[in-house]
């Protein structure tokens, strides 16, 4: 008798694992090459090199300069991510922020004057 196979359904990968691998591809290929970010600073580190008279002081200000831009690809990379309004949504949000604020501040000067009133004819009297 022949031994019948088992098919295994494929189910659908879900956010979170597309997620995953999206990032180990990014950490990977991060892992290879310099990211744009850091060509400015590589440059600054040749320049030292040739100016430092002995090795030591090369080493130390490599170490010094490393410290800093682990930030700067980090940054890179989030401002990537980051959806930038266009000319017109901005000065349309930046209308309904002043418009609020206005308001806001008016409702607050009303309140002010309702208070001061109760203040000045119960405690004042």
């Amino acid at each position: 008798m022949a031994e019948k196979k088992v098919r295994l359904k494929k189910t659908a990968e879900t956010v979170r694992e597309r997620a995953d691998k999206v990032t180990s591809k990014e950490e990977k290929s991060a892992s290879r090459k310099l990211p744009k970010v850091n060509r400015p600073l590589s440059v600054l580190r040749r320049r030292t090199k040739k100016t430092t008279v002995s090795r030591a002081k090369t080493i130390e200000k490599k170490r010094r300069f490393k410290l800093i831009p682990r930030f700067f690809p980090e940054a890179w990379t989030e401002l990537k991510l980051v959806t930038w309004p266009t000319k017109r949504e901005a000065a349309r949000l930046t209308g309904a922020v002043i418009i609020f604020a206005t308001f806001f501040a008016i409702f607050v000067q009303l309140l002010d004057l309702v208070f001061n009133k109760l203040v000045k004819e119960i405690f004042l009297k």
